[in-house]
């Protein structure tokens, strides 16, 4: 009956281990797709602060929203679980030096939330974003490693 017992606990404990890896793997595969939101919106950005596309208040909110959808989920996004793995770009900064990252994304989510604010026109809009991508710059520079 001990024997069983402990059997299965252990496959109980698998299971778990099992369970909490796969979980770890979509938090990895979620922040890769936020980013890769980012950074289309990003690119929609540039197209209009270039002049490549028209000024479009209404698509400047999306790309900020983008950026703020960004900001409220990406503080989330770093179990200890989910330092390796799936293609993971995160540096280790991010656990090392957590609340130098911690302050990197209130300072996203601050500046992304001002440019919200703030943002009327396109010369607006050039200032803010300009802003905001210092932060993403300052960020990926300390807290992610380039993929190789």
């Amino acid at each position: 009956m001990l024997g069983k017992l402990f059997a299965v606990m252990a496959i109980l404990a698998l299971g778990i281990t099992t369970a909490n890896a796969q979980s770890c793997e979509d938090i990895i595969t979620k922040r890769q797709n936020l980013m890769k939101a980012s950074g289309a919106a990003g690119k929609t950005a540039s197209a209009m602060m270039k002049g490549e596309t028209p000024f479009d208040l209404d698509k400047a909110k999306e790309v900020l929203a983008a950026w703020a959808e960004d900001a409220k989920e990406m503080p989330t996004l770093f179990p200890d679980c989910s330092k390796t793995g799936a293609h993971t770009t995160a540096a280790p900064a991010i656990w090392d030096k957590a609340d130098d990252f911690k302050a990197a994304t209130a300072k996203f989510a601050a500046d992304v939330k001002a440019a919200q604010d703030s943002t009327k026109d396109l010369d607006t809009f050039k200032a803010n974003v300009a802003t905001v991508g210092k932060n993403c710059s300052n960020c990926h520079q300390t807290f992610r490693v380039r993929p190789s």
